[in-house]
């Protein structure tokens, strides 16, 4: 397990009292049996910014697939692309998951940022320019 980063609390609308840690982390499990199988090319690009990601995301939206899911979305002028990390969150109620987990990241072009946005759910942060 690798601690990744930490979220901001003010940021998870519904979520900022629900959550039992702010701390996130990527389980060995979800790099080796889902992120290097199907996204390792992503994983090595986004690796040097998951904690940027995770602390100062542009978007976060509440995932409308999964139950206390959120969708990260950051802008990465360095790369030219955009980037999206889903994170399961350790919730009181949820005694299965006791950090909150990165399920899975990508790099997104920009027809794929707006898609997701529009698609996977509700925008519970929105970064002010």
């Amino acid at each position: 397990m690798i601690l990744i980063g930490k979220l901001k609390k003010e940021k998870l609308g519904i979520y900022k009292n629900k959550i039992i840690t702010d701390e996130v982390v990527l389980t060995n499990e979800r790099l080796n049996n889902h992120i290097l199988n199907k996204h390792r090319k992503d994983y090595e690009v986004l690796k040097p910014y998951l904690k940027d990601i995770i602390e100062e995301p542009d978007i976060i939206l509440n995932d409308n697939k999964n139950e206390n899911t959120i969708i990260l979305l950051k802008k990465l002028e360095a790369l030219g692309k955009e980037g999206r990390v889903v994170i399961k969150l350790a919730v009181l109620e949820d005694k299965k998951h006791p950090k909150n987990s990165i399920i899975t990241l990508m790099k997104l072009n920009n027809r794929t940022w707006k898609q997701t946005i529009k698609n996977r759910g509700e925008i519970i942060f929105l970064r002010n320019n």
